[in-house]
Order: C-alpha cells, then sequence, then structure tokens
C-alpha cells in the first residue's frame, strides 16, 4: 500500500463519489471520468487503483467491462481494472471480431487509431482487459477492442506470458476458487519509451505512442479458505515474467493498487507474497 494521506483520500473518494452521481459524463477537479457502468458503487470495486491528483496524468472511463485509466501523454493506458466470476465466464454470448474492431476510445479525445506500422516495428495491440474475459457481453466484448485497451506488445509477450497468465486467471475464477477474482493490468511508467538498446520505444505513424518496456498484473480474491489474498507479476517485452508482491510492483509504477480493501487488510495482503495460495501461480516465473 502506498503512503497516501487521509485528505487525499478524502479529496478522491469525494471526486469519485460525485461522478458517480452524475449520469453521462463530468469532469471534477483534474480529472475527467466518464461512467458507464454496469452500477457498482466505484467504493466496492476492489480491482480498482487510486486515481492519480496530478494533472493531465489520468482519464478515467469505466466501461461496461472494465474500467480505464488513459494517459494522454503517453497515448497508452496506466492501467486498466475488472473482474473476473463464474456467472461472466460461463456465459459465451460475443465472439472475438476481426482487426477491424480495434477503433479509438469515442470518450478520449486524442485515442489513437489502429494504424501501426507492424513491418518497422513489428509490435501488436495487445489487450490489457483480454477479450475473452468479455464473451459475457457484446457490449463488453466490443469495448475491449477500443484503443484505449490496447498497448503495443512483443510477440513474445502477448502469445505467451501474458497470454498464460490471462488463462490462469480465468481457471481460478472459474474452475478453481468460485469466488470474484479481481484484475488489475498495465504499465511501468518509468519505462514507457525507454527500451534498451534494440527495443524500439514508440510505435504508430507519428512515433507517437510510447511502449512500456515493463508492464504488471495484480489480481485479488477473497474466499472462505485463503481470505483476502494476491499475487502479482511483472513482464518485459521480451515475455520475461517475474512473481512480485503488489507493493513492490506499486513501488515500480508509483499506482497505489487495491486502495478500495480497508487499510489494515490492504497492508497484510499487499506485504506478503501470496503466490502459495493462487495454484499455479509460479508456474511462469523465470
Amino acid at each position: 500500500m502506498r503512503k497516501i494521506s487521509i485528505l487525499r483520500r478524502c479529496a478522491i473518494f469525494l471526486a469519485v463519489s460525485a461522478v458517480a452521481f452524475v449520469s453521462g459524463t463530468g469532469t471534477v477537479s483534474a480529472q475527467a471520468v466518464v461512467d458507464g457502468s454496469d452500477g457498482r458503487r466505484w467504493s466496492d470495486m476492489y480491482e480498482l487503483p487510486a486515481f492519480s491528483s496530478k494533472p493531465g496524468q489520468e482519464r478515467i472511463v469505466r466501461r461496461t467491462g472494465y474500467t480505464v485509466s488513459f494517459n494522454p501523454k503517453l497515448r497508452i493506458p496506466n492501467w486498466v481494472a475488472w473482474i473476473l466470476t463464474e456467472e461472466r465466464l460461463e456465459k459465451n454470448v460475443a465472439s472475438r471480431p476481426g482487426t477491424e474492431a480495434f477503433v479509438p476510445d469515442p470518450e478520449i479525445p486524442g485515442c489513437p487509431d489502429r494504424q501501426y506500422n507492424y513491418n518497422k516495428y513489428r509490435y501488436e495491440r495487445g489487450h490489457i482487459c483480454p477479450a475473452a474475459d468479455n464473451k459475457w457481453s457484446g457490449k463488453a466484448m466490443e469495448e475491449c477492442f477500443y484503443m484505449s485497451n490496447i498497448c503495443p506488445m512483443s510477440r513474445s509477450l502477448n502469445h505467451d506470458s501474458w497470454n498464460e497468465v490471462e488463462e490462469k486467471c480465468r481457471d481460478w475464477a472459474l474452475n478453481r476458487y468460485g469466488c470474484t477474482v479481481y484484475v488489475v493490468g498495465g504499465i511501468v511508467p518509468s519505462s514507457a519509451g525507454k527500451g534498451p538498446k534494440g527495443i524500439p520505444s514508440y510505435v504508430g505513424v507519428e512515433d507517437d505512442i510510447a511502449v512500456p518496456y515493463f508492464m504488471f498484473k495484480a489480481v485479488l480474491r477473497n474466499d472462505p479458505d485463503a481470505g483476502w489474498t494476491a499475487v502479482g507479476y511483472v513482464f518485459d517485452q521480451t515475455g520475461r515474467v517475474e512473481v512480485k508482491t503488489v507493493d513492490e510492483i506499486e513501488e515500480m509504477t508509483g499506482f497505489d493498487l487495491f486502495h478500495n480493501l480497508p487499510d489494515r487488510i490492504e497492508s497484510r495482503v499487499e506485504a506478503s507474497d501470496g503466490s502459495a495460495h493462487w495454484h499455479g501461480s509460479a508456474d511462469f516465473a523465470d
């Protein structure tokens, strides 16, 4: 848990509550927050990181199947948060569309279109919240192809370690634990546009979409056996992945993850290596 003052927590809570009360769109303080949600209260969305207090760092949009913090300067998401449940994963009412489905987010001015120079960069359009997690709703499937949910990923990352952890998360929610799994994934902002030699750092027609060299994913659940527990991962564009505590991910990213948990629980869960409570969670570690 990143240290955050009581006054700042109150300010964030009041700002978000004010937006949640208003239908449609609205702007509060420095952040623009669009609420197109399924009706859950913001304070009950345990998958959410705290919103940024810095102007211009993010635009929050709450979609049918996920919430995104989009970074207007980097032109990629800071993070995307969503839930996995048995009920959602058992439904299969929407199929994955073709590449024409990748479109700019209509609620985010300046959101990239789908034009990547593949011949030059060889990156793919990688989903943060995956299409396979959104088969339960046609609207959710459509929205998960908005470019605000997309990040440049190497093939090694997108098809291997990132995809393997996605599949494991679905297995945990559907077959293993039978409870809600809260998921948040995104970038390590300090690594965006700063890849090592041989790793292109920007993509797009005008080379204005940052490539994060490091990305993360953290998952959380609460069940009768293990109680509240979490496990995290950090990936790089070569496809390498390491198991991390949530505190370690917060230190790398600057994000305050799972901040809606009660402080006492948040501190314990985020400091602990919870991998022992997540079956097969260490299978991907290098």
